[in-house]
């Protein structure tokens, strides 16, 4: 009786500190096992290890210390989830290591390894520093943003076969999201004061989030592909990769217009800013705009095809976004005064971002009359705004022809 006591309170304080144990515990462990897998094959004496396993290893540490840096801001995944790769993590460093022989186990002994164990085994991913719904602090979302530029460096590494078709929308996902967490840097360094921007700072969390999520669903990815690579199960899935394209087309339709907002805030707000930070931010912005502007417009004329009813203002929305594509299609930048470039550039894309809104509310009030007679009204004083831009065009912003005679 005494002794099945004793168990019990054993297994109590277990239980106990198991809870304890948080995902960034288990993070820093495993970058300490990696640390030292990499000083293992650089040593003279090094043992002998399966390098096939080695590199399965790394990668699903490096796997699985990316979901906890997620997890540990926003709510993705579940513990039945991350409990099923913390144990497959498990079994292969102690299989890994065990097979070495004594020799390792020595090199082990006065290391993380057999608390890492202890630990994968016991962590629960329950202890998000902020839940979706509620307000980060500046320093958590300085640290969401540098973990996920991260994890949006490292995916195409371990997820290459999905990402690899649909390069050129997840290098475009790379560059809006560096951009915007450059300006979020400004932000933070004071360079931009943050009452002339409040309006534009609680996007930065939902977009943050909204990018989270995705990098969580490829990480995810990359366990099951690496478990049907063990089973000989190699073929392409083109479903896999439809579907991975279409999430890249979805968050860039949703993180874009934060960058166009932030593009617009540039060019208008603090166009008369003497920081020397932020005017070589505006003119990378601005040299970046052509591709996010074509691509954001594609996105656009897709996306109505496929989820907006047919009306008048939709068709008036079509006619603008196909003028605005022959600008970033037909137009070469020699035809362009260069000293007028930029100015263009701002302009057009704040055009973009009224179409942009214009859509985002037509979608969101099809069925209420009042709103879309609004719409209706906006479309018509878009057209006409394009219809200046057109004149401007040959007015101000294009080079006269040469005289051939």
């Amino acid at each position: 009786m005494e002794r099945e006591k004793e168990n019990e309170g054993k297994r109590e304080d277990r239980e106990a500190n198991s809870s304890s144990v948080s995902s960034a515990v288990l993070h820093e462990d495993i970058v300490n096992l990696l640390d030292f897998i990499e000083r293992l094959k650089n040593e003279e004496d090094q043992i002998v290890l399966v390098t096939d396993q080695i590199e399965k290893l790394k990668l699903e540490l490096t796997f699985l210390s990316a979901c906890l840096q997620l997890c540990y801001y926003i709510s993705v995944g579940s513990n039945a989830e991350m409990s099923c790769i913390s144990y497959e993590v498990h079994d292969l460093v102690q299989s890994l290591f065990h097979q070495s022989g004594d020799a390792m186990l020595v090199k082990l002994k006065d290391h993380v390894v057999p608390r890492l164990l202890e630990n994968i085994r016991s962590c629960k991913i329950s202890d998000h520093h902020s839940e979706s719904s509620a307000t980060m602090t500046e320093d958590q979302l300085v640290e969401l943003l540098d973990a996920l530029l991260v994890n949006l460096h490292y995916l195409p590494e371990v997820r290459a076969e999905l990402l690899l078709p649909s390069r050129t929308q997840y290098e475009l996902l790379q560059n809006v999201f560096g951009n915007l967490r450059g300006f979020h840097g400004l932000i933070v360094n004071g360079c931009i004061e943050r009452k002339t921007i409040e309006c534009v700072l609680p996007q930065f969390q939902l977009m943050a989030e909204r990018v989270g999520h995705f990098c969580f669903s490829l990480l995810s990815y990359q366990l099951d592909k690496t478990d049907e690579k063990d089973e000989d199960e190699t073929d392409e899935d083109e479903d896999e990769v439809s579907q991975v394209n279409s999430m890249l087309v979805h968050l860039l339709l949703k993180i874009i217009p934060v960058s166009l907002e932030v593009m617009h805030i540039c060019s208008t707000i603090l166009e008369a800013s003497k920081s020397a930070e932020l005017g070589c931010f505006s003119k990378k912005l601005l040299e970046a705009s052509p591709d996010i502007l074509r691509v954001h417009l594609i996105h656009l004329q897709q996306h109505m095809v496929n989820a907006i009813p047919r009306s008048t203002s939709t068709f008036n929305i079509h006619v603008m976004i196909e003028f605005l594509l022959l600008l970033f299609t037909d137009m070469p930048k020699d035809f362009i005064h260069y000293e007028k470039l930029f100015v263009l550039l701002a302009r057009v894309g704040a055009l973009i971002r009224e179409v942009s809104i214009l859509i985002h509310n037509l979608e969101e009030n099809t069925k209420d009359e009042e709103n879309m007679n609004k719409i209706s009204c906006a479309s018509q004083d878009l057209l006409e705004n394009i219809e200046l831009l057109k004149e401007d065009l040959k007015h101000v912003f294009l080079k006269v022809p040469a005289d051939s005679s």
